[in-house]
């Protein structure tokens, strides 16, 4: 096949670009290209002042040519050589069969193999479809032509993804912009006791564009492979359609297989990660921050477990052993002891306390007001919802992949501190202000604070925010 394609190659370029026939009498121009004496002489015969080249419109300055008489002898040789080809080729279109060494005349479609008459007798083939190689042929270069335009328009598609992608790295370089710039409006309101926490975040940041930066140069390596996998299937498809009937059905199973089970790659989007500062709370602009977003939190008595008791004014829900009598709702949990806000969060920030005293067991948090009513844990890598956790003597941050905490003090009471526009959930303890824990996450839907109340009888409160001096 290379041997072939190579001598197609050479008699294309054994031909005069003006005739498009064999060189004759070849001589070579100023620029390097070459034509038939007679063809460039005809082709500047109206010439006086410029002489343009044919090919490459580069300007000779004369009408002045040289004869190559080496490319004359090559153009002799490439003629013999197509001969020979010619020759060649005929004979192999009346190939024999290798095992009866009959002509090949026939065509098993369940076997997509080539056969002579003496093949088609029992048991080889019996029952298969047997038709003429001519029929065969005509039908599967017909099949095979099918394959030409849709390999064509993905070749175009992936190249088209490729343009797509090549414009991501600018579009990440605005997104990290416009986060960056976000980010150091927030640092304004902090003091210089917070620069470690500044640069950490900026660092992951730019780790996180590095990432993204190799996962998109990975992804556009990903396609030009498969643009060239397309392109050489193209060639080899476009090749098989021009041979004769033998050669075109031998070993036609791998091609039509490749062509049909092809598998581009799929584009990659960019999923900035917002980030967000994680700062103590008895920092004082933070503080301030905290003071001005605080919420007045209640309890939605229609989501509580049906074991579940919220107070009247509904600041406080405790869990008792004899279920009530409530309608049923679905936005009501009916698995584990949980009750929700009633306020929901889209936007803005947003600050509130709740007081846990000595319980044994409890979550605090925000959820997405989709979250499962009837314990349903979302897919893997995933989270609804985002709490501290007390459970078995053990605290843990549980949002996506739950995080084991260690904490000095047991915290009779958690601050919950919710930034919408950074993503971020932050917990402190009201002992003595500490910073818990944080999440950093992209919030789609509405969130509203969460209580798993376990199954004592002690309360869980939402108290109002305390006003802390300096």
């Amino acid at each position: 096949m290379a041997v072939e394609a190579a001598l197609a190659g050479l008699q294309a370029e054994a031909n005069c670009p003006i005739c498009l026939d064999y060189l004759r009498d070849p001589v070579t121009i100023e620029c390097g290209h070459n034509f038939c004496r007679s063809c460039i002489q005809q082709s500047w015969e109206d010439r006086w002042d410029m002489f343009l080249c044919p090919v490459c419109r580069h300007p000779c300055q004369q009408r002045h040519f040289r004869s190559n008489a080496q490319l004359g002898r090559m153009i002799d040789v490439t003629k013999l050589l197509h001969i020979t080809r010619n020759k060649k080729k005929r004979q192999e279109e009346r190939r024999l069969c290798e095992k009866h060494n009959q002509v090949l005349t026939l065509f098993c479609e369940e076997d997509l193999e080539v056969l002579c008459a003496l093949c088609t007798q029992p048991p080889d083939h019996q029952g298969h479809q047997v038709r003429p190689l001519e029929e065969a042929a005509s039908h599967h270069r017909q099949r095979l032509s099918s394959y030409i335009e849709p390999l064509k328009k993905q070749v175009a598609d992936v190249q088209k993804l490729i343009s797509i992608q090549s414009k991501k790295p600018l579009e990440l370089r605005e997104k990290v912009q416009n986060q960056r710039r976000k980010l150091a409006s927030e640092f304004e309101h902090l003091n210089r006791s917070i620069a470690r926490e500044q640069e950490a975040v900026l660092a992951r940041l730019a780790e996180e564009e590095r990432d993204i930066h190799r996962k998109l140069s990975a992804n556009i390596t990903a396609c030009s492979d498969h643009i060239s996998t397309l392109r050489g299937l193209l060639k080899e498809v476009a090749e098989r359609c021009a041979m004769s009937e033998v050669r075109l059905l031998t070993d036609i199973r791998s091609i039509l297989h490749r062509c049909e089970r092809l598998d581009p790659p799929a584009p990659y989007s960019i999923q900035l990660r917002k980030e967000g500062c994680s700062l103590p709370l008895q920092y004082s602009a933070l503080r301030k921050i905290i003071q001005k977003f605080k919420e007045e939190v209640t309890l939605d008595p229609e989501t509580a477990h049906p074991n579940l008791l919220v107070s009247e004014d509904k600041k406080a829900v405790t869990f008792v052993r004899k279920k009530q009598r409530v309608p049923r709702n679905p936005k009501r949990f009916t698995v584990d002891p949980v009750v929700l806000g009633s306020e929901g969060f889209d936007c803005g920030r947003h600050y509130w306390e709740v007081q846990v005293d000595d319980k044994p067991a409890w979550a605090v948090g925000v959820c997405t007001d989709s979250l499962s009513r009837k314990g349903k844990r979302p897919p893997s890598g995933h989270s609804r919802r985002w709490t501290i956790q007390l459970q078995n003597g053990d605290y843990v941050a549980q949002g996506a992949v739950p995080v084991p905490l260690v904490l000095k003090e047991k915290p009779r009471g958690v601050g919950i501190y919710l930034d919408c526009e950074l993503g971020n959930i932050s917990f402190y303890s009201l002992n003595d202000r500490s910073h818990i824990h944080s999440f950093t996450d992209t919030f789609s839907e509405v969130l509203k604070p969460y209580f798993c109340i376990g199954r004592d009888s002690q309360p869980v409160m939402v108290c109002a925010a305390r006003d802390y001096e300096g």
